[in-house]
């Protein structure tokens, strides 16, 4: 990895894939744990409850395979230049799919499999007409290129996209808070919150990778014998990586809090790669040596990366299908239905002697039942016999009930069908006065 006149690392390019490609794997697998973290944090524990995703284990381990996927792609960096080295990267797509169903129990549609695609394809035509030299540089060359006029308009807008990324997902999360996704507030943004957290994971990864690819450099150079890390601007690039890395690593969690990794993770590799492509051509000046077919089929391939991303972008979070839909609606029905048939059964014995009917409030008053002549009696359904209790009885009758009855022989007629139609607040009312009386008689009753 020399910097000398022909020591370039063209020969070892195949490592920096396969370093790639095993850091990608990493990062998504990490990015896919944090997610279901967040899942069981939220399953198991009420709101109040709720940990921060640092005190989180599964969400730790996730961080240290994004750090290790990070270490391995700033290592390739060494091998291949940043255009080449950041969309080989997207073949995290793949694993994403695998890392989402598996922990994540996630559904991959037709939709997402149509966005990735697209998404897919347009980096590789960006990795195949991408410029593929790549320079070694001093810290005093690297400080000099952040003073490129392009380079300056490329950060000024940068800048301000994450500004506005920035402000549009506070406010968001504050209408979603105080009134909800139904809100006309919500809904005037609500396509652009899903993609505000990736976005700016994205634009925060993408600057990253620039300031790591600067780094790789200082260290090739300071391998070489000239020790580059004397100066203060190299301790300035390389703080400004830490603090990308980190941003990218909130913006990601915050995104995953919310939202499908299946939409999340796609839409931060669109944005992390194609800004990654673009700070590299316009920063170590990698589209001056393009040759027109080949900045056309660059651009080509941004554009179908873009419109994955659209694609991505019209997936819906959460939405059941229309079966589920069915058979919840069904669920509650029989739900509803049972509920109603629990509410017309009324607690009732059926005692000898003067029956006690409970008012409204509670107190037991004794009232003389009306004799009937035994043709009446004949004409009821199944009259029960003396002291037999009635089929609609379902709680035992207490003390106090049982001190306002007499000795005669009268029974109660069995429940018709106006008794079940009563309410259940009456029910509820005889069932807190017989309570009531069996606390203040600990005697046992006797039929």
């Amino acid at each position: 990895m020399g910097c000398g006149e022909n020591k370039g690392p063209k020969d070892l390019w195949y490592v920096g894939v396969i370093l790639t490609i095993i850091g990608s794997i990493a990062t998504n697998m990490g990015v896919n744990l944090q997610k279901f973290s967040f899942m069981r944090e939220a399953k198991n524990r009420s709101a109040t409850e709720k940990r921060s995703y640092v005190r989180q284990p599964l969400w730790v381990i996730g961080f240290l395979l994004v750090v290790g996927g990070s270490v391995l792609d700033f290592v390739a960096l060494g091998f291949l230049p940043q255009s080449m080295a950041t969309p080989v990267g997207g073949s995290t797509m793949v694993a994403n799919v695998v890392f989402a169903s598996l922990f994540l129990k996630e559904k991959f549609t037709r939709s997402d499999a149509i966005g990735t695609a697209l998404v897919m394809t347009g980096i590789i035509i960006v990795a195949i007409f991408a410029e593929k030299e790549s320079a070694c540089y001093t810290v005093h060359e690297l400080v000099a290129l952040y003073r490129k006029p392009l380079f300056a308009v490329y950060a000024v807008v940068i800048g301000l996209s994450c500004i506005s990324l920035y402000l549009l997902s506070k406010k968001m999360e504050r209408v979603l808070k105080e009134k909800g996704k139904s809100s006309p507030e919500y809904k005037r943004f609500a396509k652009l919150h899903p993609v505000s957290y990736p976005a700016l994971s994205g634009l925060f990864g993408a600057q990253s990778v620039l300031f790591a690819k600067s780094m790789a450099e200082l260290v090739k150079t300071t391998f070489e014998g000239e020790n580059q890390f004397v100066t203060f601007g190299a301790y300035a690039i390389t703080l400004s990586m830490l603090s990308c890395v980190f941003l990218q690593i909130h913006w990601l969690a915050h995104g995953l809090q919310h939202f499908d990794a299946v939409f999340v993770v796609p839409v931060f590799q669109c944005f992390f790669i194609s800004i990654s492509i673009l700070g590299g051509g316009i920063y170590f000046n990698e589209f001056a040596h393009m040759k027109p077919l080949a900045l056309i089929m660059f651009s080509l391939g941004a554009i179908i990366t873009i419109s994955g991303v659209v694609k991505l972008a019209h997936r819906e979070m959460n939405k059941l299908s229309p079966i589920r839909r069915m058979r919840a609606a069904a669920s509650m029905l029989r739900f509803i239905h049972r509920c109603q048939k629990a509410r017309k059964i009324k607690p009732r014995w059926s005692v000898v002697g003067e029956e006690a009917k409970f008012i409204d409030n509670g107190v037991p008053q004794m009232h003389t039942k009306k004799q009937t002549s035994p043709a009446e009696n004949s004409s009821s359904p199944r009259s029960p016999r003396f002291g037999q209790r009635s089929k609609a009885s379902v709680l035992p009758v207490g003390p106090t009930a049982m001190s306002v009855l007499t000795a005669s022989a009268v029974v109660t007629p069995a429940p018709t069908p106006d008794d079940h139609r009563e309410t259940c607040e009456e029910a509820e009312s005889s069932t807190s006065t017989i309570g009531r009386g069996q606390k203040e008689d600990s005697s046992p009753a006797t039929k």
